[in-house]
């Protein structure tokens, strides 16, 4: 049978969960999402506030960001693996490349939205970089870089799951691939309905994230 009933699906998911294969899978996929997200974000953000800050060193490097950027990054997946192999890193930097250009982008925009007026005061009044940085870029960009965060979980565990599903032999994307080989339709739905889920918690964590710091 090809299709499945929630019933099965509940089944499965709780025998899975009982003999603990599932937690593994889910350990392998976690830990290829969180660090290249981790990875992505750190390195976006670092480098949107230097663009922002060096308008040159922008104009220098747009052109070759614009088209890094339009490259799909599923493509670079073979050539990752052929590289580094079908453990974790080649599946990490994945990860780290997709979520950087969308959280970098908005951070940038939000840097941009800047008034310049207000940057000119600062330094008519003899504020250093790093006051500067600290006091109005990073408070200007946190919004829109939340925004880009929250949109980076869909695509980084979109892309985990495909690097997966391409070369692994642990994730969640191993597994659906498994079951879909051996045409267990309900260890299918049984993944997916976990990545939802873990997917839909790590959004609402960042929500929260962004509520307190936008409260403080």
């Amino acid at each position: 049978m090809w299709t499945s009933d929630p019933g099965a699906v509940v089944h499965t998911l709780a025998g899975s969960m009982a003999d603990g294969s599932l937690w593994g899978h889910l350990g392998a996929t976690l830990f290829t999402m969180a660090s290249g997200y981790v990875l992505g974000c750190t390195v976006g953000v670092g480098l949107a506030l230097a663009l922002g800050f060096f308008p040159r060193l922008h104009r220098v490097l747009s052109p070759f960001i614009a088209a890094f950027y339009a490259l799909p990054k599923i493509a670079l997946a073979p050539l990752l693996i052929i590289l580094l192999g079908v453990g974790y890193e080649a599946k990490i930097i994945l990860v780290a490349i997709t979520v950087f250009f969308l959280v970098m982008n908005a951070t940038l925009d939000g840097i941009r939205d800047i008034d310049g007026d207000i940057l000119d005061a600062l330094v008519l009044m003899g504020a250093t970089r790093i006051e500067t940085i600290r006091k109005v870029f990073i408070p200007a960009a946190i919004p829109w870089m939340f925004t880009g965060m929250r949109i980076a979980v869909r695509y980084a565990f979109t892309n985990t799951l495909l690097a997966e599903l391409i070369a692994a032999n642990s994730g969640l994307g191993f597994l659906i691939q498994y079951n879909a080989a051996n045409f267990n339709s309900a260890g299918v739905y049984a993944a997916i309905l976990v990545l939802v889920m873990f997917s839909l918690v790590l959004t609402e964590v960042l929500v929260r994230i962004e509520r307190r710091l936008r409260s403080r």
